[in-house]
């Protein structure tokens, strides 16, 4: 466990456009000073989020807790932050995975008495919501990787991942595609059976055949080799590939394999190492998230957020993978930006989520406009919209494939079971 403690400074996808990116913040460098605008210092009493990262664990995503620290330092240092009071991020790593380091986590971050949590991306998160519940603290943003958060009653996050994003991927594959049956190569653990199962779902709901292959994280050559075999045995329209820490190797597997068919996959298979691990292997493989690309396409609805996207990490965080959990926690400051100044009184859980409870479609950073008094995301109640996009790897980097907002949540059933 590690604790990290601040609110200046910098420490250093749906992901979304890999080599677009580097070169627009390479090239925002130059003209980050006039995006930026005039510098407004919040000198105030900071306002405190706690924050449960998966840092140093086999699974890690370092990239939530930076995108959160970046947008926070631009807040603080140029928009006054919350009415003059500085956000202060206290982020503590779970380096397991599991909920009784997230409950660790939980006691040790509430020392500092946080006005409020920012969620980012925790599969132990079982363990630290009892205690965000009997506190009183809000949950806000996020990845919603388990059912716990993603279903809480003291929780708000912006846009859907592990349902949404898979579901609508698979939805494209079906509705435009016209894919009738699809093999699932899933990570052999409790997400990865979950996330398969909600496949599954999604696959019967759009009648497709579809058939599951668990690959474990400690696989070898000759698993991933057999998981290609088995993948190809049914002779699928598309093999989906849900295993985050293994998709490159899978991919190159069924390359060996001599398969020529269509590949899906999650955002993870699109990182700028997953790309250049993929090499051409990768080109075709399509997926969904929940935010928009960084392409000339969306500079005409989307070109403010987008430049001051990029000059705040260009300034702040050169370096970071920007892939979905990057843009979820990064959103949720500009968004907590946006809401907090309107609340009149004091800030607890009560009025935090009564703020981003009000009914009608408001803006969410650099994806669909959510609603958070609509629940829109099957066994995800505490998920403010479903809306994804399709991307694809082409050529080494990613492009837009449907820039029209998909929701295939809704062919999603929980099971009753």
């Amino acid at each position: 466990m590690q604790i990290r403690k601040r609110w200046a400074g910098c420490f250093g996808t749906a992901v979304l456009t890999a080599a677009l990116l580097a070169t627009a913040l390479g090239s925002a460098t130059s003209s980050a000073s006039s995006i930026l605008g005039t510098p407004h210092k919040a000198t105030g009493k900071p306002i405190v989020l706690g924050m449960i990262d998966l840092i140093g664990a086999p699974v890690s995503f370092p990239e939530a807790y930076q995108g959160a620290e970046a947008a926070i330092d631009y807040v603080n240092n140029y928009e006054d932050g919350i009415n003059g009071r500085p956000l202060k991020l206290d982020e503590c790593s779970n380096t397991t995975l599991a909920p009784p380091a997230s409950a660790t986590c939980a006691n040790t971050l509430l020392a500092d008495n946080p006005t409020m949590i920012l969620g980012a991306a925790d599969t132990g998160a079982a363990g630290a919501f009892p205690i965000w519940e009997s506190h009183h603290l809000a949950y806000v943003g996020g990845a919603p990787f388990t059912p716990v958060e993603s279903n809480a009653p003291n929780a708000e996050i912006f846009a859907s991942l592990n349902v949404a994003d898979n579901a609508g991927a698979l939805a494209y594959a079906s509705q435009t595609l016209h894919i009738k049956s699809v093999s699932i190569i899933e990570a052999d653990d409790a997400q990865g059976l979950a996330t398969g199962a909600i496949l599954d779902s999604v696959a019967k709901s759009l009648g497709m055949a579809d058939h599951d292959v668990p690959l474990s994280d400690s696989a070898t050559t000759s698993d991933f080799a057999a998981a290609a075999a088995s993948a190809e045995s049914t002779s699928p329209g598309l093999i989906y590939v849900e295993a985050p820490t293994l998709c490159p190797q899978t991919v190159n597997a069924l390359a060996q394999t001599g398969y020529k068919g269509k590949i899906a996959g999650i955002d993870p298979c699109a990182s700028p190492p997953a790309i250049q691990a993929m090499g051409a292997n990768g080109n075709g493989l399509f997926f969904a998230t929940p935010f928009v690309s960084f392409s000339k396409a969306n500079t005409k609805q989307w070109g403010h957020e987008i430049k001051l996207t990029e000059a705040v990490l260009a300034k702040y965080e050169p370096k970071i993978t920007l892939d979905a959990p990057a843009l979820e926690d990064f959103g949720a400051i500009m968004n907590i930006r946006a809401v907090l100044p309107k609340i009149k009184g004091k800030l607890n859980e009560k009025s935090i989520l009564a703020a981003f409870r009000k009914p009608g479609n408001h803006p969410n950073w650099l994806a669909h406009p959510y609603d958070c008094a609509t629940h829109l995301v099957p066994s995800q109640k505490a998920v403010c919209e479903p809306y994804q996009q399709i991307f694809q790897v082409k050529n080494g980097k990613v492009v837009t494939l449907a820039s029209q907002w998909q929701d295939g949540a809704k062919y999603y059933t929980p099971s009753s079971s």
